[in-house]
């Protein structure tokens, strides 16, 4: 998850005026990163393996297997680049390693729009710590203003998420991801039990077909805007269904018109170019290969009217 406080204000705005029943509160699992890190800094330890730095605590976890882990974890973003390709003159990580920081408390795992990845030791322990997906986010940001919450004024903000494609940017983190892991055996957590690409489709459309909020869900994979309550309590009832999608639609799409071409994507999102990138490459528009990708899921889950 790499989206922001902008995502905080549409829901808000959004949700003010429902007249039956309490709205779903919003949910802010960044606020408290800085004092993540000066606990790590204070309480932690650093493990130093390009291209990744992994900060742990040291009364949670024992250091051998941190040590371990962090080898096997370098290996997997190694995998992830190599992916990518590059660099590229648009990353915004540059050349740095991916800091992550596995810090006490729940919250959900994130990335902070600059080099670090926010991973709960609940997570960790349970084995399910999208540990690829969040570095993912990190190696495909392009340099600022990028995200709508990294624009300067709420308007500007606003209008940047109505047209921002969040499924697209949840997507593509998967693909990566579930692509190394199967590839290299990283241990990478399935926090919606998805069970890897080779499932994805099945398990998409048979959350479609049993959700009661279904329509509310395909309205936002494949087109532009925020899924609201990803970003509210909420989530849990949309965030299973939404990630399976959003994995296959992308999936669907990388099928079309390969791995580097839809990365490349990405540094033309600002200026909304993508678009008609896409279109030149997959020789149809985006509405279209969204079409044909549900026509093409197990069951042919149909449009929502």
């Amino acid at each position: 998850m790499a989206v922001g406080a902008v995502a905080l204000l549409v829901v808000t705005v959004a949700t003010a005026g429902r007249a039956q029943g309490p709205a779903p509160a919003p949910l802010d699992w960044w606020a408290d990163d800085s004092a993540r890190v000066a606990f790590l800094v204070a309480h932690g330890r650093a493990y130093h393996k390009p291209p990744v730095i992994v900060w742990a605590p040291t009364d949670s976890l024992d250091a051998a297997w941190v040590a371990a882990f962090t080898d096997s974890l370098a290996a997997g973003v190694t995998g992830i680049k190599a992916l990518i390709g590059g660099p590229y003159p648009w990353q915004r990580i540059e050349t740095r390693p991916v800091v992550f920081y596995l810090s006490p408390g729940r919250f959900v795992s994130h990335a902070d729009g600059r080099d670090g990845v926010f991973i709960s030791l609940n997570r960790v322990r349970r084995r399910e710590a999208p540990y690829l997906h969040e570095a993912s986010h990190v190696l495909l940001a392009p340099k600022r203003p990028f995200g709508p919450f990294e624009y300067s004024d709420s308007i500007t903000q606003e209008k940047a998420a109505a047209v921002f494609p969040f499924w697209l940017m949840e997507g593509l983190p998967d693909y990566l991801a579930q692509t190394t892991a199967a590839r290299s055996g990283f241990p990478e957590g399935d926090v919606f039990e998805i069970g890897g690409l080779a499932k994805v489709d099945s398990v998409c459309a048979a959350r479609l077909t049993t959700s009661n909020r279904r329509s509310e869900i395909l309205e936002r994979v494949g087109h532009s805007g925020p899924l609201e309550a990803l970003f509210t309590t909420d989530r849990q009832m949309v965030a299973p269904i939404y990630y399976a999608c959003s994995q296959s639609l992308t999936k669907y799409l990388v099928g079309r018109i390969g791995l580097p071409a839809t990365v490349a994507l990405f540094p033309r999102i600002p200026d909304g170019s993508w678009l008609k990138v896409l279109r030149t490459a997959a020789g149809e528009s985006l509405e279209d290969v969204r079409r044909k990708w549900l026509t093409s899921l197990p069951g042919r889950t149909p449009e929502p009217q």
